[in-house]
């Protein structure tokens, strides 16, 4: 875990516990800080990931009862904090972590994750020893079974990801978000310390009254994200919510260096231009990577390797030149992360809004379906990726509101996962049923709510988490502060957004921090070139793991099935099969490296 914490190493040995951290240091750069960190009565002991961004607060608190502390960072507030309230303190804590808190007494361990998942945790339990890690290859390396998990397996080729509790592995869970774990002589032991609101509770708020209020909890929440003994940058990606982040930093008093990335050989993709007047506007120092395409073409190198459990979001690749190439003048980065799900920013969102009005539009879709499906549908030009949008929009309408949300949040239809699975599908995990119940199409909140914990929680922040930490870069979300959330939560979704412009609220607050029509109301999004990967740098190792003869050996894929799938992706109506097997490759050589382990370690 080398990268996740390049500043230093320590272990910790109790007789029957051995604890062993790796720390980038962020706040209080003494060693004294440095971890485990171990009370003063012997008793006790910590390893911390993460930030508690009021931990002066809650120190001084503490002080006022006569604690002494003999550090100034965070990592002393959350140990003593720990060994006066138990699992109790955890509320109090405004910040991102994962932990491991030992009570070498009762011989148990205490473990939690933050309220929305920012920081990993995972857990594996095998003879009769208990383990954890930031980092599934962490467990895998100290001797868990690597036996794949299709129920993870199925799901993950449905999304491009795999949500939480489900790993890649059946001995290896996530912990969820807001989620604690007491492990002793006992058994171990789950519980929850924090979920999301339910229900409108300020559904009488004047609009003036949201947006004060909005604009006070943001300001707070990016003030508080500030505090660092290293310096703070910024990403800037040249649409609204990063920009307010920027703003707002402005505002309580910094200066922090903005980081973005270009795309000069697809002026298409290429928002620096937006980004670039940003930071004009707000004054702040503006770096930009211009992407070139022979860069691009090296992506897929660069990640393949950086993932230590299948993930196919290919945007993980423009996360990763971003991290790298801020990692070179900062330490701490502010990302806008978390505005989409929280306020209601996604084409899906407007497109589920759509779908519930009824109306003709939607009536002729329907009797159109099957003349749309003859059209070509892709993601290579605008057409195409009009006609992949309609068929796609006309299929949900034929389900009910819960598929209907399942199917738009995959990228491959469960009856395309089942084609390309040997032997039968496997059912749906019961905790997915769970969240697809908690959908209501009278109460909008229910998608955004089911989109922090399924989309956010192990797509959005997965990605920015494992790209940044792979560099040494902490990345800080000012929009996943609780109180933001928990606000915006108790407000009706009809104030957030509506089916023609996404987060309304978010730009009714902050539009006056920005010259008018500053930024485009619709975001083009990052499209990984999965078409030109396949037929170039990426040809001789599709051809080597996808190959029949060895999908037939291995026994979990029918070599058939995608061998058709590779005739889709060539043909002029490839619709998202070019996903498809971005998914399965990437699978393929995680398998090959970690359950194979015919590739050689490279990280």
């Amino acid at each position: 875990m080398r990268r996740r914490g390049p500043d230093h190493e320590g272990v910790l040995h109790f007789d029957r516990v051995s604890l062993g951290h790796r720390r980038l240091s962020i706040i209080d750069l003494d060693d004294r800080s440095h971890q485990p960190m171990k009370s003063d009565c012997g008793r006790y002991a910590l390893v911390y990931n993460g930030e508690i961004f009021n931990f002066r607060e809650l120190r001084a608190g503490m002080t006022a009862k006569g604690e002494v502390f003999r550090t100034q960072g965070d990592t002393e507030v959350l140990l003593r904090g720990l060994m006066m309230r138990g699992r109790g303190f955890l509320g109090e804590i405004n910040g991102f972590f994962a932990f491991s808190f030992y009570d070498s007494h009762e011989n148990t361990l205490l473990l939690a994750r933050d309220r929305f998942g920012i920081k990993p945790l995972y857990t594996a339990e095998h003879n009769d020893r208990f383990y954890f890690s930031s980092t599934l290859r962490a467990l895998m390396d100290v001797g868990i079974p690597r036996e794949i998990d299709m129920e993870g397996l199925a799901l993950y080729l449905q999304l491009s990801y795999i949500p939480a509790p489900k790993t890649m592995l059946t001995t290896a869970r996530k912990v969820l978000p807001g989620e604690w774990v007491y492990a002793g002589p006992g058994g171990v032991e789950r519980g929850s310390f924090y979920k999301l609101p339910e229900g409108d509770h300020g559904a009488g708020e004047e609009a003036g009254d949201a947006r004060e209020q909005l604009r006070e909890l943001m300001s707070d929440s990016v003030r508080m994200r500030l505090t660092s003994d290293v310096p703070v940058g910024t990403f800037l990606s040249g649409g609204m919510d990063s920009a307010v982040i920027a703003a707002l930093a402005v505002k309580a008093g910094a200066k922090p260096p903005a980081f973005s990335i270009g795309f000069p050989d697809h002026p298409y993709f290429d928002e620096s231009v937006h980004a670039a007047a940003t930071a004009r506007h707000l004054g702040l120092e503006h770096h930009v990577h211009d992407v070139t395409s022979a860069e691009l073409e090296s992506g897929p190198d660069k990640i393949l390797d950086a993932f230590d459990e299948p993930f196919a979001d290919s945007s993980a690749v423009l996360v990763n030149m971003l991290s790298e190439f801020a990692s070179r003048h900062v330490k701490v980065a502010l990302s806008g992360d978390g505005a989409d799900e929280v306020f209601g920013g996604y084409n899906k969102h407007r497109a589920i809004l759509k779908s519930l009005r009824g109306g003709a539009l939607n009536h002729t879709i329907r009797r159109a379906l099957p003349l749309l499906c003859v059209l070509p549908a892709s993601r290579n030009g605008s057409w195409g990726n009009n006609f992949r949008q309609l068929q796609r929009y006309g299929k949900g309408l034929q389900l009910d509101f819960n598929e209907r949300y399942w199917a738009w949040a995959c990228f491959t239809y469960p009856a395309e996962v089942a084609a390309l699975l040997r032997g039968s599908m496997p059912a749906r995990p019961p905790f997915i049923d769970a969240l697809l119940g908690g959908l209501d199409p009278r109460e909008f909140n229910s998608v955004l709510r089911t989109d922090m914990q399924l989309v956010l929680a192990n797509d959005m922040l997965y990605k920015v988490d494992s790209m940044s930490m792979h560099h040494g870069l902490e990345v800080r979300v000012p929009f996943l502060d609780h109180r933001v959330v928990d606000y915006a939560f108790s407000l009706p979704a009809s104030t957030k957004m509506d089916g023609k412009i996404g987060k309304r609220l978010l730009r009714e607050t902050f539009a006056s921090e920005f010259p008018t029509d500053h930024f485009p109301i619709r975001k083009k999004g990052f499209e990984a070139p999965l078409m030109h990967w396949f037929g170039g740098p990426l040809r001789t190792l599709l051809d080597e793991l996808l190959h029949r003869e060895r999908l037939g050996d291995e026994g979990i894929f029918d070599p058939e099935a995608v061998i058709s799938l590779r005739r889709r992706m060539a043909s002029k109506s490839p619709g998202d099969s070019p996903h498809t097997l971005w998914a399965l490759l990437v699978f393929q050589y995680w398998k090959a490296k970690y359950i194979d382990q015919s590739l050689p370690s490279t990280t």
